[in-house]
């Protein structure tokens, strides 16, 4: 999950981030995959992730070129097949799906709140008589880091929200 989450993640920023630049002045097209339009800024933008700034577009020699503009095409390719393919439902979820696991990125939880958290799992697991195996501190700490960092987020969240019945 986490994986296609930031696969998406690279796809909106590697597609979207210059939508409005490009409407704003005409962009130089770096090439197309399937009539869409990968401009310069795109290719030299992914190529700043990629070699850490070392290259750029008109550094890279032709087969570099292209070799590029065919690792950028899936990602446009999967942005139009998403559109198509996926329900205004599905498009909110995976959204919100993105925001949440960026917002979580940015949530710091120190060691000493992994550990308290995991020593209450496990005393609540020996009062509920658990027969269950609680797994080893190391073994659980990255899951309950992601819990906690889920937690503060939905927690910041929740803070301001106005809730009515109706």
């Amino acid at each position: 999950m986490i994986k296609t989450l930031t696969t998406l993640g690279l796809a909106l920023i590697l597609t979207t981030g210059y939508v409005a630049a490009e409407a704003k002045s005409p962009a130089a097209i770096a090439g197309t995959v399937n009539d869409m339009e990968i401009t310069v800024a795109e290719a030299d933008k992914a190529l700043n992730i990629l070699t850490k700034g070392q290259k750029t577009w008109a550094t890279l020699p032709e087969d570099a070129k292209k070799q590029l503009i065919e690792m950028m095409a899936p990602k446009k390719l999967a942005a139009v097949a998403a559109e198509k393919g996926l329900t205004a439902k599905e498009k909110e979820a995976a959204i919100a799906g993105f925001w949440m696991q960026k917002k979580m990125s940015s949530v710091g939880v120190s060691d000493d709140e992994v550990k308290t958290a995991y020593d209450k799992m496990v005393e609540a697991a020996k009062a509920a008589k658990s027969k269950q195996q609680i797994p080893p501190f190391e073994a659980a700490k990255n899951s309950i880091t992601m819990q906690l960092k889920q937690e503060k987020v939905v927690k910041e969240l929740m803070k301001n929200a106005k809730i009515k019945l109706k």
